[in-house]
């Protein structure tokens, strides 16, 4: 039913690695305009349907496009996947909003040209809401994980430093200066005191670091040229109130954890509002970082949306 909070049933493994292949099936290209980095999976390894619109996966706080990259091989199978990194220069204010979300949808058409369909994880999924609503021409259909919208928008809004998610974003802002440290590039690896860092800052938003895989942890989630995260929160905290409006223009899927930090039970309801044709699944037993905690639930909710939407 659209509209609706459901909950789903455990997939495998917490943490499982969908396609152990995947660190050698993904490639880092650098992009036409500046030069940042981008993930692609090349036509020799998965060859993507003919005629397929692309994948565009947006990072979050903290993390850049290889946070994407565990799953990539197997998105692939879908459409061309691209996932960029966002740089706080993209994200430059301009006088009327739309300008600015029109730098971030320029830049990416060089990657690919529109309609695309996108996943936006976190703040990435604030960004494609933003996209919906200033660009729908240039999004087919949207999957958003695990994206505050719109209770916890509210919550930066007020600066609430006390509250739960509050906490959260706090320790979200030390994560994302860690992650901002510039290492290590592919296909290097974090090992030992750094890996325990790492680890220990993500305790929170996700559920068990310690039972992700270590080349999940070093490089898709810590990898170099990290935006630090404040210019997306600073996003946030200038968005307003009409950009959380409900939004039916687009086909749009939700995919939280029950433990997420940032986005609580309560907020499901809120969630679903913004976008009333939606199913928001909830992922068990998981917190924020739900394609790479719980990916075959993950995969298999984007694959069946995609499929059904035939866009």
């Amino acid at each position: 039913m659209k509209g609706s909070v459901v909950s789903g049933a455990p997939v495998g493994e917490y943490g499982a690695v969908v396609r152990p292949t995947w660190a050698d099936e993904t490639e880092r290209e650098w992009h036409p305009r500046d030069g940042s980095r981008f993930f692609t999976v090349p036509e020799s390894v998965v060859r993507p349907p003919k005629g397929a619109k692309p994948l565009m996966l947006l990072h979050g706080i903290g993390n850049n496009g290889a946070i994407f990259a565990p799953l990539m091989p197997s998105l692939a199978e879908l459409g061309p996947v691209f996932a960029p990194t966002m740089s706080p220069e993209l994200l430059a204010p301009q006088e009327h909003r739309r300008e600015t979300v029109g730098q971030l949808v320029d830049w990416l058409a060089e990657l690919a040209p529109p309609p695309w369909r996108i996943v936006g994880h976190s703040m990435g999924g604030v960004l494609t809401g933003l996209v919906l609503r200033t660009h729908p021409e240039v999004v087919s259909s949207a999957v958003l994980l695990n994206s505050p919208l719109p209770g916890t928008v509210g919550r930066i809004q007020g600066r609430n430093g006390l509250d739960r998610p509050g906490r959260a974003l706090l320790a979200m802002k030390g994560l994302a200066r860690i992650s901002s440290f510039g290492r290590p590039r592919l296909p290097g690896f974090l090992r030992g005191a750094e890996l325990a860092v790492v680890r220990t800052a993500l305790r929170g938003f996700m559920l068990d670091p310690g039972e992700l895989d270590d080349e999940v942890i070093s490089r898709a989630i810590v990898s170099s040229r990290t935006t630090d995260g404040i210019d997306f929160l600073r996003l946030a905290e200038l968005m307003p109130e009409w950009e959380l409006d409900p939004h039916t223009e687009r086909p749009v899927e939700i995919i939280v954890g029950d433990s997420d930090p940032l986005i609580e039970v309560e907020d499901h309801d809120e969630v679903a509002a913004a976008y009333p044709d939606a199913i928001v699944h909830v992922a068990p037993e998981c917190a924020h970082f739900v394609h790479l905690e719980r990916p075959l639930f993950t995969l298999d909710r984007i694959e069946q949306f995609f499929s059904a939407t035939h866009t």
